[in-house]
């Protein structure tokens, strides 16, 4: 066998293992699915149930503020409602981006634990 086809079969068995890497990782909706059933699992379920709320509050606000002819006075309030409204709206959806994210990053600091761990025993293993 020679160096290229050892450099070749080294480069396939390396995209191979990318690819089951690739695999593995969780997408989008799986993420959002453990950050549910993670530490803080009720609180994503309260922060979903208020951004629902918030969501119609602000539809609500925005129909009033828009469509609905009143007084000066009466749409300055619907438009601080649906600034106010957007802006919660868009500090849960923070929140849960970063619950999110944090929760990823404890799954590839688990995995660099277990990579370390094992690494660690082959070594001790070969210096006996």
């Amino acid at each position: 066998m020679s160096l290229d086809d050892k450099i070749r079969e080294q480069l396939e068995h390396e995209n191979e293992l990318l690819k089951a890497q690739i695999n593995r990782d969780p997408n989008l909706w799986s993420m959002l699915a453990s950050a549910y059933q993670g530490r803080l699992g009720g609180w994503m379920i309260i922060s979903t149930i208020v951004a629902f709320g918030l969501s119609a509050l602000m539809l609500w606000c925005g129909y009033e503020f828009f469509f609905v002819e009143s007084s000066m006075a009466t749409k300055l309030q619907w438009g601080v409602g649906l600034l106010l409204s957007s802006m919660m709206q868009i500090a849960i959806k923070m929140w849960t981006f970063n619950e999110m994210n944090r929760s990823a990053t404890q799954r590839e600091i688990k995995k660099l634990e277990i990579a370390i761990q094992t690494l660690s025993l082959q070594i001790t293993e070969k210096q006996k």
